[in-house]
């Protein structure tokens, strides 16, 4: 009856370990390519993110295609009237920048803009994922 057991219990664990995945891999940012698209994406979101000027840093959490997945945190230029800031993901597809909707809407509009295991590392709030 135990050696039974036993074996049950031996082949729970082993589906189990089998069927987990790896963590996601976030890109490299001493390579070149991760630096330059950073730096792409903190030019250009100023003007999406904040309508107007400001400083933006990226952390560049992956792509597919022509896709780039980051989490931006940006503020507007000091003088520019009321000082506001912004801390998100988003999705850039060339020049197209979109961002998660507010409140409920939240969690699912970061399952349509990422991919299944990014938006996952996103939404459980991983501190890693931040610039």
């Amino acid at each position: 009856m135990i050696r039974r057991h036993a074996v049950w219990f031996g082949l729970a664990i082993g589906l189990l370990t089998g069927c987990s995945e790896p963590p996601y891999a976030l890109p490299d940012r001493n390579a070149a390519d991760v630096r330059a698209e950073e730096e792409r994406l903190a030019t250009l979101l100023p003007a999406e993110l904040l309508n107007g000027p400001g400083t933006c840093e990226v952390r560049l959490l992956g792509r597919d295609g022509s896709s780039s997945f980051a989490w931006a945190h940006c503020e507007a230029a000091p003088g520019v009237g009321d000082v506001f800031g912004v801390s998100i993901p988003v999705r850039v597809d060339g020049d197209r920048v979109t961002q998660p909707g507010d409140g409920s809407d939240y969690s699912a509009s970061v399952r349509r803009m990422f991919p299944e295991r990014l938006a996952e590392v996103v939404l459980d709030d991983d501190t890693n994922v931040r610039p």
